[in-house]
């Protein structure tokens, strides 16, 4: 048995006789509570009432005998007299009060016991037959009765008396009886607890004792064992084994005893071991191990040690530890710091091998304290020539451009910082930035590949690289981006000039691949100080001239002006404008109304955008259309058109008028996947038929990325919304997309319709254009109509429907409404003498 479980059967031996004897005194107690109870609560008060019940009745019998013998006096002070008889009454009456009282207490405590209830009945009858004979008595007396018949009275009031007495008299002995009783009951109880408490608290001593004596024996003698087998372990006996008799706790302390000693044997052979094998790791490790005495020489050293310094063991034992050092001042300081540390210390510095080489090393020493001298200490030396070469290599990384080797972002703005900096302390002089970028790179990476891409980044920076100075900086910011800084220049025309010498040398094919390869540059310039101070200005600013430059037609040069500044602060303006007017609903929707050209009607409408600034008035949507896209709003804005749209087509629609909404879509809504989701949940908002919803699209729309535009058309027609291509006719203009989406209607942009009465070209185009459309079963509208004219030639060429000033102004909902109410009403006129020829 474990010891632990012995020990607690000896304590839930003591505690259950301690239970067992708590037990026996509360049950003890409670009898004598009982019968205390019972004295306190019930024999006791009953004696007391039946005493004073008894003491009420002989009052009664006093004041009655009292008030006769008053009844009996006359003559002498008869006022006296009778005041004496009136308090004789009074005592009677509250003598009547009291027995009835007592009674009742009485009759509590004694009706629920059998024997009591009969002796009460028989008291209740007694007190009954006094109360009566005695208001006989008096009545009598009051009366002048007879004199033998108040004897008779008097006789009958006191054997009434003597019965009532004789029954609370009864009554009392019983319940004093009963007292005795329970008196004697209790001090048996009393006298049959203190008996058994003190034989089991008897007994429970003797049980302790001898369990206690049991365990303190058995676990001293196995103790003592223990300490022997210590003793001699320590003494250095490691042949030492107790015997293990038990499986408790002692038991497991002989066992684990035993494996200690059996470990102690085992390390002791190990430990030679362990020696030989820290030797062999000496020996073997990679990096030099000295040990340097006090005095500063060297004690001894690992092989590693002899290979790094090239010197062998016998001269390098004894060798001053500072002439390993190239610098013997950074030796002094390094002992010195190790001496002050009383921890590692680690540097770097330069050793001097055999031959005279010097060696880069890191260096870690640390106080010796295993018996040798104060002031020993370990020295390990790792050669650190080639991190120190790898860490070249990172600079390189780091600064440097791995493609083209020119310097990167981070090393061009430390350069061009410091260069401006040199100008702000010296003469005032100018500074050209020059920001540009490969015209159509992304075209060659596309159609060659990034390797051909690659090679051609490569080769322009060899080129750009033979017509750079040495005070001058080309670097590559990424990409097909370069910059370049001239820090010596007279004016500006210096700065136009190196851009001239840019676009001349790549104007020479490049041979990529076994093919020539044609690339340009566009190059924007920004001038120090004029055009900015710092190198973010600098740069902001050139990259602004560049994008002025690709506007003008790519491979030329533009310096930055004020007007580039405004235009990008308008640019700005018009972007937070435009996130204000979209979340403040600035925005509101102008309709332009789309005409059937066979029936007159009105058979849809185009959503238009407009903006009202409160500052600048009325913003065009080709201002700000743009921006929009540039920086993604148009996603937010196009959401909040097409909601509009519908719901106001609805409205319409509930009046009566069932025409089709149009509503613009950019090719970034189109790119993007969520799209067609978002289209049908404003239809479900809405509740508006998709049949009536048209979405326009341009070209470039569609030929941005066929793949992914078939994939977000098809799930748009599965909608039921109709597609219609916008400004056909000046994009990529190729008829192979009209069969690869699902189209409903073409759109002839403004540009031809302008022409078609004075050029014949432009009415062919026209011609062509709704031919096309309707053998591919296509409905065909033009837009821009102002003239009569106009729309007859369209007309005659059988074109559907027509939408331009000539019917209406794009205008607000509310003057829809009622031109679409007017237009029904003279639809029938206005088209009445029209005649479609047959084609």
């Amino acid at each position: 048995m474990r010891v632990w479980l012995k020990l607690l059967v000896s304590y839930l031996v003591l505690i259950g006789g301690m239970l067992l004897i708590c037990v026996l005194g509360i049950r003890s107690a409670q009898g004598v509570r009982d019968h205390f109870h019972e004295v306190n609560q019930e024999s006791v008060p009953l004696l007391l009432h039946l005493k004073d019940l008894r003491a009420a009745g002989l009052r009664i019998v006093s004041s009655t005998m009292e008030y006769s013998f008053l009844s009996s006096l006359g003559g002498a002070e008869p006022v006296a007299l009778k005041r004496e008889r009136e308090g004789e009454r009074q005592l009677l009456r509250e003598g009547f009060s009291e027995y009835r009282r007592e009674l009742s207490a009485c009759g509590r405590y004694m009706l629920p016991v059998p024997q009591e209830k009969v002796l009460y009945a028989r008291m209740e009858a007694a007190g009954t037959r006094l109360l009566a004979v005695g208001k006989n008595f008096i009545l009598l007396r009051d009366l002048h009765a007879p004199a033998q018949r108040l004897i008779e009275a008097k006789e009958q009031f006191e054997a009434a008396e003597r019965a009532f007495l004789d029954a609370v008299n009864t009554a009392i002995q019983f319940e004093r009886s009963e007292l005795d009783q329970q008196e004697e009951s209790a001090f048996a109880v009393v006298g049959r607890a203190v008996t058994t408490t003190g034989s089991l608290a008897g007994f429970a001593f003797a049980v302790s004792l001898a369990v206690a004596g049991f365990i303190s024996f058995s676990l001293s003698n196995r103790l003592s064992e223990l300490r022997k087998g210590a003793q001699a372990v320590a003494a250095g006996r490691l042949d030492v084994t107790l015997p293990i008799t038990s499986s408790d706790e002692i038991g497991e302390l002989f066992a684990g005893f035993n494996s200690m000693v059996q470990a102690l044997r085992t390390s002791k052979q190990q430990l030679a071991s362990t020696n030989r094998y820290l030797q062999s790791v000496i020996a073997t490790m990679p990096d030099a191990l000295i040990v340097i005495s006090a005095k500063g020489t060297v004690l001894d050293v690992n092989p590693a040690a002899q290979a790094t310094l090239g010197y062998p063991r016998e001269e390098l034992l004894g060798r001053p530890f500072l002439r390993l050092f190239a610098d013997r001042s950074v030796g002094r300081e390094f002992i010195l710091s190790v001496d002050r540390a009383g921890q590692v210390v680690e540097t770097e510095t330069v050793f001097l091998g055999s031959d005279g080489a010097e060696l880069a090393v890191s260096l870690s020493a640390s106080a010796l304290y295993c018996g040798q001298e104060d002031g020993t200490f370990l020295c390990i030396c790792h050669d650190i020539t080639q991190r120190k070469n790898s860490a070249r290599e990172i600079h390189q990384l780091a600064y440097f451009d791995a493609l083209t080797g020119l310097p990167n972002r981070t090393l061009f703005l430390d350069r061009c910082n410091q260069a401006l900096a040199r100008a702000a302390r010296c003469e005032p002089r100018e500074l050209a930035l020059l920001f540009f970028d490969l015209d159509h790179f992304k075209d060659l990476n596309d159609s060659v590949g990034h390797h051909a891409g690659d090679q051609l980044l490569q080769k322009v920076a060899e080129r750009l690289g033979e017509m750079v100075r040495a005070s001058d900086t080309l670097a590559r910011f990424g990409g097909d981006e370069f910059v370049f800084l001239c820090t010596s220049l007279g004016d500006a025309e210096g700065a136009a000039i190196v851009a001239r010498r840019v676009i001349e040398c790549l104007e020479r094919p490049f041979i990529i691949e076994n093919r020539e390869v044609f690339t340009s540059a566009s190059i924007g310039i920004a001038i120090y100080p004029q055009d900015g101070t710092d190198t973010e200005t600098l740069l902001k600013h050139a990259d602004m001239a560049m994008y002025a430059a690709k506007e003008k037609g790519r491979n030329a040069f533009e310096f930055f002006s004020r007007q580039l500044k405004q235009k990008a602060q308008d640019r700005i303006f018009l972007e937070e404008g435009l996130r204000q007017a979209l979340s403040q609903q600035e925005l509101s929707l102008h309709y332009q109304p789309q005409v059937s050209l066979e029936s007159g009607e009105v058979v849809g409408v185009e959503a238009l955008a407009r903006w009202f600034h409160a500052e600048r008035g009325n913003i065009g949507p080709d201002r700000f259309i743009p921006v929009a896209e540039q920086s993604g709003l148009i996603r937010e804005l196009g959401a909040w058109v097409l909601r509009t749209a519908c719901l106001q087509c609805i409205k319409w629609h509930r009046l009566g008028h069932r025409i089709t909404i149009g509503v613009n879509v950019s090719i970034i809504q189109l790119a993007d996947p969520s799209f067609p989701t978002l289209v049908a949940k404003t239809l479900a908002e809405a509740g508006l038929d998709p049949a009536y919803l048209e979405l326009e699209l341009t070209e470039s729309c569609l030929m941005g990325n066929t793949t992914d535009s078939a994939a977000v058309l098809k799930e748009l027609k599965s909608l039921g919304v109709k597609i219609a291509i916008d400004d056909f006719g000046t994009g990529y203009s190729s008829l192979s997309y009209l069969k690869d989406f699902a189209v409903d209607r073409l759109k002839i942009d403004r540009s031809f319709v302008r022409e078609i009465t004075s050029r014949s070209d432009a009415a062919a185009i026209i011609k062509a254009i709704i031919a096309i459309g309707h053998s591919l079963g296509l409905r065909v509208i033009a837009e821009g109509i102002e003239t009569a004219h106009e729309e007859e030639v369209l007309v005659r060429h059988r074109c559907d429907d027509a939408q331009g000033y000539f019917y209406a102004k794009p205008m607000p909902a509310a003057e829809v409404e009622r031109f679409l109410t007017e237009r029904s009403a003279t639809a029938a006129i206005d088209t009445s003498g029209i005649v479609f020829p047959q084609l």
